[in-house]
């Protein structure tokens, strides 16, 4: 099976702050690209494949943290970019960049995909932390620190997977989710507490000190 390693250092940092409050570093709030946006609606072929080669590793790793299988993350990452095309004069300007539209459809895709094969899908699929991360000491704190992920509350767990795994902005993360900047805070923050419980802090600052 393929190995999918997590930048996990962003959610270490944020464990480690005080309140956390820590920004992942590729997780600043982006600014909006009107003119790409309005090209994806008329279906340029240009804009598409820029949209492709920008986006498509990050969906990818989405899909393929919460399916396991190499082969249906990449089945999967494809059909979010064909409903992506089906539904192109749908795309509005938000004032968001185009991905946080993009994560929408994948949220989408890869729930109804596992609600196919589970009834209660997860949000973190575990068999796919199967290597360590070098921000990180190891396998073991790895495995660990997916593990209490997937304990959290569904919307929790989310909000952290999309912030910090896989760099969304706040804004971003409530487009994709549905809804507001504010409840995606308010998760973040009970999300970071309950894994201070879950794992304690000491491990947490030495990685980020």
């Amino acid at each position: 099976m393929a190995v999918l390693t997590w930048p996990i250092g962003p959610l270490a940092l944020a464990l480690a702050a005080e309140y956390g409050s820590a920004e992942p570093p590729a997780a600043t709030e982006a600014g909006a690209e009107p003119e790409f946006i309005e090209r994806l609606r008329r279906r340029e072929p240009g804009a598409w494949r820029e949209l492709f080669e920008r986006e498509m590793p990050a969906i990818y790793r989405y899909a393929y943290s919460r399916v396991p299988s190499a082969g249906d993350a990449e089945d999967l990452a494809a059909l979010v970019f064909e409903q992506a095309w089906r539904s192109a004069e749908h795309l509005q300007d938000r004032g968001l960049p185009a991905r946080a539209w993009l994560f929408g459809i994948a949220r989408h895709v890869v729930t109804e995909h596992r609600r196919r094969l589970f009834r209660a899908p997860p949000v973190v699929a575990l068999e796919a932390f199967d290597g360590p991360d070098e921000g990180l000491e190891g396998h073991a704190e790895q495995l660990a620190l997916a593990k209490a992920v997937a304990s959290l509350p569904r919307a929790d767990a989310e909000v952290v997977t999309l912030r910090f795994l896989h760099g969304l902005s706040l804004a971003e993360t409530a487009e994709a989710m549905a809804t507001t900047v504010d409840a995606v805070k308010a998760r973040q923050a009970r999300a970071l507490r309950k894994l201070r419980e879950l794992l304690g802090d000491a491990g947490w600052r030495r990685q980020a000190g």
